[in-house]
Formats: structure tokens, sequence, C-alpha cells
């Protein structure tokens, strides 16, 4: 039994404050959220598509309906724009950046049936073309997904933000509908490159101490990493991992996917976190000469913050993988400290791993 824990208060997760909104979507392979049939928008203040425009800072809002007898859990958001943009969901700031050639990703946590996506869509300089494109794949509670898309639905003023324009409570009915300036397959900005899913960079290749110089013994090695988060609601995950020779990915012991590639990583969408206590577990294999595994952990939490994981030698390891290993509960306290093989991008497995895209 786990006993080096102090396991914290159940918190309220969707299906607490919605009862028929229970969370029965699993763990399953990441679904990307594709630019292809969405459009870059502003607010038709220069009438020519893909126009030059004045420097300025403009608002775009959409509200999005849950379709009946659904319930929304997360939501994953690629976004371009010229130049610049932040993003709000439900009134919170989700994140900031800009570039019209390579997307950005970010992930949230909704509400069930009703939520407001808000953006201040920033043009940097003068006489340029503005604009903003993005997709927001939403998960429902029954593991259905849709895909929602900047377009001529949007709403949107010509003239600054006003005051708390990202709040929910703000009326934008008489706001002008967003101007079309062009979709992914055509428009003055050219190919767009989709964002990875989560980085590697930053991350570690580990394995247990019995990895010298980069080779362990032929055989199977479990992992383990416990966030016990008593002051926020844990929602959803999204994992990046890779493994030298293969993996099984475990959370709060039930099987999320497996793998066997060093070039390849696999992602995955885990939409039915515990709202305070969960445990990331790995059984991964040796085949002989380098080990390692390597992941990237995103959580996402109610209030629209995020908190990245990384492997590295705050995870646990055990040589003797015992029966349970994966289960919340087991007590890893005796376990070692993983051993840090090195850093993405370390010699023996170098940068060239390829990562899905967002």
């Amino acid at each position: 039994m786990l006993t080096h824990y102090t396991v914290c208060a159940r918190g309220q997760n969707i299906a607490d404050t919605t009862p028929t909104c229970k969370v029965t979507a699993t763990p399953r392979a990441f679904q990307p959220a594709l630019f292809n049939v969405s459009k870059w928008i502003w607010t038709g203040e220069n009438p020519v598509p893909g126009g030059n425009n004045i420097v300025s800072t403009r608002p775009l809002r959409k509200n999005i309906t849950t379709p009946c007898n659904k319930c929304a859990v997360c939501a994953t958001i690629v976004i371009a724009s010229d130049d610049a943009s932040t993003v709000y969901v439900n009134g919170v700031r989700i994140g900031s950046g800009g570039t019209p050639n390579q997307g950005q990703a970010l992930f949230v946590a909704l509400q069930p049936s009703w939520n407001l996506f808000a953006i201040a869509g920033q043009n940097l300089f003068a006489n340029t073309p503005a604009g903003i494109m993005a997709t927001i794949l939403v998960h429902f509670s029954d593991g259905t997904t849709e895909s929602f898309i900047t377009d001529e639905s949007w709403r949107t003023l010509p003239a600054a933000p006003p005051a708390n324009f990202q709040l929910p409570s703000i009326d934008d009915s008489n706001w002008a509908f967003a101007s079309v300036q062009g979709t992914y397959q055509k428009s003055v900005w050219g190919p767009l490159a989709l964002p990875p899913v989560l980085p590697l960079r930053g991350s570690n290749w580990i394995w247990t101490t019995d990895n010298v110089n980069g080779v362990a013994p032929v055989g199977s090695r479990a992992f383990r990493k416990t966030i016990n988060e008593c002051a926020k609601v844990a929602v959803c995950a999204t994992v990046l991992i890779a493994a030298d020779n293969h993996y099984t990915l475990y959370i709060n012991g039930g099987v999320v996917g497996s793998g066997s590639s060093y070039t390849v990583a696999d992602a995955y969408t885990i939409p039915n976190l515990h709202p305070t206590f969960n445990t990331f577990a790995i059984n991964a294999t040796n085949d002989g000469g380098p080990a390692g595994v390597i992941a990237t952990i995103l959580i996402t939490y109610r209030d629209g913050s995020n908190e990245t994981l990384v492997t590295d030698g705050s995870w646990k390891g055990i040589q003797k993988i015992p029966q349970g290993f994966e289960l919340p509960m087991t007590d890893d306290s005796g376990w070692e400290n993983a051993k840090v093989v090195g850093a993405y991008g370390i010699a023996l497995w170098g940068t060239g791993m390829a990562i899905p895209s967002a």
C-alpha cells in the first residue's frame, strides 16, 4: 500500500458538478487539431483579403455551445498569427505567441456545455497583412471529438479590445463578423507548419542504475511518477513518449499504450485523470545495448493552467518489477531514483526523432 504520500481530499471534476457528464472516454492515441479547413480572419478594415493593415490590436471572440447529449472536457488549440496573439478561454489567459509560418499548440480544460474563446490579435508592423488562424479540437466525455475553426462566424471589432473583452459576461452580439483573409491552402502567408504535440527538449532519457555508459542488461524495468496536487483539479493529460527498445505506459493502473521505437515518438490523450492524485507508470524493456525511456507529460487543470512533467531523476525506478507496480497505491518509497542517461539530444539517440503534430 502507499505509505509515503499524504493523499489530499478528493477535488471536484466534471462528473462531480454535472453527474450526466461522467467521463467514459479512455486514453487513446493523440488526435491532431489540423489547420486544413481553417481560415485566416481579421476585422475587414482593409476590404482586400490579405491586404495591408495598420499597427493595431484587435479582439476576436467565438462562443461554442456543446452539442446536445454531450459534455465538453478539454480542448487542443493550434493557432498561427500575424504577428502575435493572446488566447483566452472562459476569461482565463491560456497562452501567447506569434508567427504566421509556425503554429502554436495550447491545451485547456472546458466547461461542459458552453465555452468562450477570445483572442487578442496584434499586427505589429505598419502596412503589412494581419490575420489569425486557429483550429479548436474539443474532446467530449464520451470519447468523441469535434473541430471548430476560425471563420466568418467569429465576432470582432475594428478597434482596440474593450476592457475585459475576454470575459463571458461581455455582450458581443452587436460586434461585426470577422472577415476571411485566406485559407490554409491559399493565402498571402503561404505554407504553414503544424507545431509538435509537445517538445522533448528539456526532457531526459532515463533508466535504472544498472545502465552503465549507456549500456544496460537485457530485460524490463519499471518507472513511476506520482503527482499529488491538492490545490488544483486535474482534468486531462497529453503524453509524448519513446523508448529504446519497448514501453507500455499506464495511468492510475490502466494501460494507455505501447510502443517500440526510439526514432519515432508516440503521443496520447488521457481524458480521465483523477482530480488530485495521478500515477504515471512505465514498463520499459531493453533488447540489448543502449537502454532508455523519454517522455514529456502535460497535465491540464480545471483553472486553465498546465503543468509539464519530464522524465528525470525525480522518477522512481526498479530493476525487478513487482506485481502491481503500475497501481496508484503501490509503495515506491524503496525504489531507486531513476538514472539520467542523458538529456534529449545526447549522442546515443540524437535529435532526429519524429514527433507527431499537435
